[in-house]
């Protein structure tokens, strides 16, 4: 996997929290820069220790010989799982979940991180993809950080000025990043 791919897996599997921080923005009247900050701080902690979760996880097994030969079937394991996260993107985006809107006078670090930590599930399943297909943990360490830090920043302030509706298109756009990257895995 190149680089490329690497930021496309992170982006496709980020722009859940994207949905989630505009979901929040949606309901505040403002954004401190403080809460802003720890928001960054919250989300990008979580998703890497997630990542570094299934990262550990998997390689412990390919050590321990539970899944015999990754190199030869990690790429289209990881395929697999990708098209499978985009599936997942694309049922979150019909369910179109009902939110029940209501003014907040400022963000609540806790009242995000719930729904941060479900989505950081399927980080810690990308950490396991990549462990299979052999790349090292460092390649995404700063991947991750940008990638966090902008999809707060973006998801809270998009939906600070245009509300939550276009959580729909963060779903569909993360979906035909995975499956990009999926079919591209398979191709090649």
């Amino acid at each position: 996997m190149n680089w490329l791919e690497n930021v496309l897996i992170i982006a496709g599997i980020l722009l859940d929290v994207f949905a989630a921080m505009e979901i929040q923005g949606a309901m505040v009247s403002h954004i401190k820069k403080k809460t802003l900050l720890i928001a960054c701080a919250v989300v990008a902690a979580m998703e890497l220790a997630f990542y570094f979760a299934g990262y550990f996880l998997c390689t412990v097994l390919v050590r321990r010989g539970d899944i015999s030969d990754p190199i030869a079937y990690g790429e289209e394991i990881a395929a697999i799982v990708l098209a499978l996260l985009g599936i997942r993107l694309i049922a979150k985006a019909i369910k179109r979940e009902f939110i029940q809107e209501h003014l907040k006078e400022t963000l609540k670090v806790f009242e995000y991180t719930r729904m941060i930590a479900m989505s950081s599930l399927y980080t810690a399943v990308a950490g396991g993809v990549c462990a299979l297909v052999g790349i090292t943990i460092w390649q995404l360490v700063i991947t991750i950080i940008v990638i966090s830090i902008l999809m707060v920043i973006l998801g809270l302030y998009t939906g600070l000025h245009f509300g939550f509706e276009n959580k729909t298109i963060a779903y569909v756009a993360g979906a035909i990043l995975l499956w990009g990257v999926s079919i591209e895995m398979f191709l090649c």
